[in-house]
């Protein structure tokens, strides 16, 4: 099983900008077995594109073969399942990402797995400019830390309460210090005196 994420993404001519195509986790591939496939398709890699997308999912292409395989929408925004099969070969991957142009993803070996062309970071940005509209299903985003506002004066620590220590605190104490005695006492001790 392929336990990265894989990312891709690339600017387009259009309005809006660029989209990045994450995939969830995939298992390793079967020639002729049917595949399901979670993936999410973000504008500019950070957010749910604005207005509707059109048709997203993935295309394999093994020289002249192109095989093309329609996403269904899931519950959370931007996030998409598609399932396809596919023979024994090699191929390139693309991600179709609605009015985006798609974009190569990676290679794919049937049997086998998905090696993931890595996403270019300067390709996912303005996460804090749009907010965090997932819960527990989410993108393999880091999400946004909010800052609380720093204090306006430094915090100056309470004074000593001035309260006495716990009586087992302080008999284990005296212990110590008996018991130390009576060791310094031995030791120092003449050796001919009984």
């Amino acid at each position: 099983m392929i336990c990265a994420f894989l990312l891709i993404s690339a600017p387009t001519a259009v309005a809006g900008g660029w989209a990045v195509t994450y995939v969830d986790p995939v298992p390793s591939i079967q020639p002729s077995v049917t595949h399901t496939v979670g993936y999410w398709v973000l504008q500019h890699g950070t957010h749910p594109p604005s207005g509707e997308l059109g048709k997203t999912g993935l295309r394999f292409q093994s020289g002249a073969d192109s095989r093309s395989f329609v996403g269904v929408a899931l519950g959370e925004p931007a996030h998409f399942a598609v399932t396809f099969s596919l023979p024994a070969g090699t191929y390139e991957v693309f991600g179709v990402q609605g009015w985006f142009p798609e974009h190569p993803l990676g290679t794919l070996t049937v049997p086998g797995t998905l090696l993931v062309k890595p996403v270019d970071p300067q390709m996912v940005q303005g996460l804090d400019d749009v907010g965090w509209p997932w819960q527990e299903i989410a993108p393999p985003l880091k999400k946004p830390v909010e800052v609380s506002p720093a204090p306006a004066a430094a915090v100056v620590p309470d004074a000593p309460s001035g309260k006495p220590l716990p009586v087992w605190l302080v008999g284990l104490v005296v212990l110590g210090a008996v018991g130390g005695f009576f060791v310094l006492r031995k030791r120092l001790r003449p050796s001919g005196r009984r």
